[in-house]
């Protein structure tokens, strides 16, 4: 885990997978948009973090262009 996990970072992880549980698929930009992201870059690591670093199984479906979640792996959602 090369990021530090600051508290802005802990946020973002939290929205985003309470925002893919709510919905069984979102588009980039949906994703974006509901949960506050500015780059694309930054969804990206981020996901990237929950699925290498914790170890979510989050999908991509090209077919309907948009993620999916099947399991939120080792991170604890807030409410």
């Amino acid at each position: 885990m090369s990021r530090a996990m600051n508290s802005e970072r802990i946020r973002r992880l939290n929205s985003l997978l309470k925002t893919l549980k709510a919905e069984e698929y979102l588009s980039r930009d949906e994703l974006m948009s509901r949960c506050g992201y500015v780059s694309s870059r930054t969804l990206e690591s981020d996901l990237r973090f929950l699925r290498r670093g914790l170890g979510a199984k989050i999908h991509y479906s090209r077919s309907k262009s948009a993620y999916t979640l099947e399991e939120a792996g080792d991170f604890t959602l807030w409410h």
